[in-house]
C-alpha cells in the first residue's frame, strides 16, 4: 500500500491550536481543508506525544535527495523525449564516486511524482514565429464572435492524405495541460509519399462537399472548386449571407481568385435578394 502524505508541521501546529479555542474537529477539518479524521489522529497523537514533530514511519527510507528529484524533473523539461533510462543515466554519472545508483523505476517514479507522465506526442504543422504572431491578431480580433456569427463561416480548405508513410509513434514526457506545448509537439510538414488530394468544406456543425483533386491544384481548379462547390455548399448550408474562410495559400490569394470572392461576396447576395 502507498503511504499517504503527512500533515505539515504548520497544520498540525494550526489544529492544536484551534483545538484549544474551542473549535470542533468539523469546523477546523473545513478550516483547514484536511479530513476530520486527519484533524482527530493529530490530536489524539499530539496528547500522546506533546510534540508536533514527525514520527518515524516504517518502510524503505526514500532513495533520492530533494536535489536528485529537481535535477529528474529539471532534465526532463529541457528534453521532453528523454526517456526514464536516459535520465536515470545521466543522473548515475553525475554519482560516478558514489556506490549508490538511481534504478529505472525510481526516476520514473519521481517523474510521476512531477506530473511528467509518458504520452505519444501530438502532430502538429511546424509554424514559424510569424505565423504564430499572425494567428494570435487573428484570434484575438474574433474573440468577442458570438455561436450565430461562427455558424455563418463557411470553412474551406485543401488536404492530403498519406497513403505511404510513416506513421512511427514519438513518446513525450508532459504534464497535465500541456498537450499542445511545443516542446511536446511532432512537428509536422506536407510531403511527398503517395497520397489522395481532396478539397472540402464545412460550416458550424454541418459539412459540405468533398471533392478529390486530380493533379497539381492552381489557381484555375481552386476557382472551379469554388463555382461548383463551395459556393453551392455555403448556399446549401448557410444562405446567400455566408462568410467565406480561407488560408494564405497562394493559389488562393491569386487575382483570379479575388474575382471569385468577390463573386462570392457581392454578386450572390444581390442574386437571391
Amino acid at each position: 500500500m502507498a503511504r499517504t502524505n503527512q500533515l505539515s508541521k504548520e497544520k498540525r501546529v494550526a489544529i492544536i491550536t484551534l483545538t484549544n479555542e474551542g473549535q470542533s474537529v468539523q469546523k477546523i477539518a473545513k478550516t483547514l481543508n484536511v479530513s476530520p479524521s486527519a484533524v482527530a489522529k493529530n490530536i489524539k497523537r499530539y496528547n500522546e506525544t506533546g510534540s508536533h514533530e514527525d514520527c518515524p514511519r516504517k518502510g524503505r527510507p526514500r532513495v533520492t535527495s530533494a536535489a536528485e528529484d529537481k535535477f529528474i524533473r529539471v532534465t526532463s523539461l529541457r528534453n521532453r523525449r528523454l526517456t526514464a533510462a536516459q535520465i536515470r543515466d545521466q543522473l548515475n554519472a553525475t554519482q560516478s564516486s558514489s556506490s549508490r545508483h538511481i534504478s529505472r523505476t525510481t526516476d520514473k517514479r519521481r517523474l510521476h511524482e512531477s506530473g511528467l507522465h509518458g504520452q505519444v506526442a501530438a502532430r502538429k504543422p511546424l509554424l514559424r514565429r510569424g505565423n504564430k504572431q499572425k494567428r494570435f491578431v487573428w484570434a484575438n480580433k474574433h474573440k468577442e464572435w458570438t455561436l450565430d456569427q461562427w455558424k455563418s463561416v463557411l470553412g474551406s480548405d485543401e488536404s492530403k492524405f498519406e497513403i505511404f508513410g510513416s506513421n512511427r509513434l514519438v513518446f513525450v514526457r508532459r504534464r497535465k495541460g500541456e498537450w499542445m506545448d511545443s516542446t511536446c509537439l511532432v512537428p509536422t510538414v506536407k510531403h511527398g509519399g503517395g497520397g489522395v488530394m481532396v478539397s472540402g468544406c464545412f460550416a458550424g456543425d454541418t459539412v459540405g462537399d468533398l471533392f478529390k483533386i486530380e493533379g497539381i491544384l492552381n489557381q484555375h481548379g481552386y476557382h472551379s472548386i469554388l463555382q461548383r462547390h463551395a459556393i453551392p455548399s455555403g448556399l446549401r448550408l448557410v444562405g446567400p449571407s455566408f462568410i467565406f474562410q480561407q488560408d494564405n495559400d497562394p493559389k488562393h490569394t491569386s487575382m483570379f481568385s479575388v474575382i471569385s470572392h468577390f463573386f462570392v461576396k457581392y454578386i450572390i447576395p444581390c442574386v437571391h435578394s
